[in-house]
């Protein structure tokens, strides 16, 4: 795991990530390459997906177009094998599965007021995470963690005007994913975008408004007064604000009004019903308890693994594994993280 700290135009922001992290970049490179191979894809049709979604975040985000740019020069690679990375196509076509589970907590629910928020990214292949520290000419800041050299998928961030926000996929073939799109939507939407543009909660609603995208998400935004759990689909999107008990979570399944019916079945995909529920029961009488080290606990958990748990280790069985843990600190505008499964890498002793 490596953190870097970039400034300048976003041009310049990509040369120093691609230098800094050059070798993992790489390897990122190679991982998606190798899996897409596999995967017995069309890559003529694959590609021209690929390259269509790219001319509209070229036209559309300007910024991350430039900075992918300066990753490509920093990480000495062609723009194609940076546009393979940063394009989730992948995402469309079943591979590189990515899972995931947030859990939001604040105010009544944690001992200290504060908000917390974490996130366990789980993938089908170990795309190695990093942390990017960004600083703007407009005196701005975002901390990101997220794939090396990757910018317009990041797991978790957090901004210095006083909001984060993180994301679980949400997959089901009962919802049609138009490829004809991908000429004039994000894949996603984009966290980065979120948290360059907006200040609040309420800000993230706006911005969902009139955001095109291909396929649907759950987000979890927060600022320092409010915190809202957003299930997105192509067209529209429900919400959830946090009550008196200040909790918010999800997997990898929706769980409001007429969304319930895009779900899978239990039978068909165990694992985002299971994590969901143990989620549930390991915060059950948690009011004003919950601590930064319980929220690492629970992203630990075992129960119902190697395929169904929480924390979720390497096993043939499994589709993903987890490659990072993150947890914000809002108020102090902190980001931690691990570079793979919490109970490996955050090491604890108990007396």
């Amino acid at each position: 795991m490596k953190k870097v700290v970039v400034s300048g135009t976003p041009y310049e922001q990509g040369v120093q990530e691609g230098k800094a992290f050059q070798k993992l970049i790489h390897q990122n490179v190679q991982l998606v390459r190798e899996d897409l191979e596999k995967s017995h894809l069309n890559m003529d049709k694959y590609n021209e997906l690929t390259r269509q979604n790219a001319e509209f975040i070229r036209t559309a985000q300007p910024e991350q177009w430039d900075e992918m740019t300066g990753i490509a020069a920093g990480a000495e690679l062609p723009m194609e094998d940076i546009l393979l990375i940063n394009v989730p196509t992948y995402f469309l076509k079943n591979c590189l599965g990515q899972e995931c589970s947030m859990v939001l907590a604040r105010g009544n629910a944690t001992a200290d007021g504060c908000t917390y928020l974490v996130k366990n990214r789980d993938m089908g292949i170990q795309i190695q995470q990093v942390m990017v520290e960004y600083h703007y000419a407009d005196g701005t800041s975002i901390a990101e963690v997220g794939g090396a050299g990757i910018v317009t998928y990041p797991a978790l961030g957090v901004n210095s005007m006083g909001l984060t926000v993180t994301s679980t996929g949400f997959w089901s073939p009962k919802v049609e994913v138009h490829m004809e799109d991908a000429a004039s939507r994000n894949i996603f939407v984009n966290m980065h975008h979120l948290l360059r543009t907006c200040a609040t909660t309420q800000d993230v609603l706006t911005c969902l408004d009139s955001y095109p995208r291909m396929n649907g998400l759950n987000l979890i935004a927060a600022d320092e007064s409010s915190a809202v759990l957003v299930e997105t689909t192509r067209d529209d999107y429900l919400v959830e604000w946090a009550d008196e008990r200040g909790i918010l979570y999800r997997t990898n399944h929706y769980m409001l009004g007429d969304h319930k019916t895009l779900n899978k079945e239990f039978e068909e995909y165990p694992s985002t019903f299971m994590r969901y529920d143990r989620i549930g029961q390991l915060l059950t009488g948690r009011k004003r308890k919950i601590r930064f080290q319980d929220l690492v606990s629970i992203m630990s958990d075992h129960e119902n693994s190697p395929i169904n748990g929480i924390c979720r280790h390497a096993n043939p069985l499994a589709p993903a594994q987890t490659v990072s843990c993150t947890i914000c600190c809002l108020e102090d505008r902190e980001l931690y993280t691990t570079p793979g499964n919490p109970c490996e890498h955050l090491i604890r002793s108990a007396l």
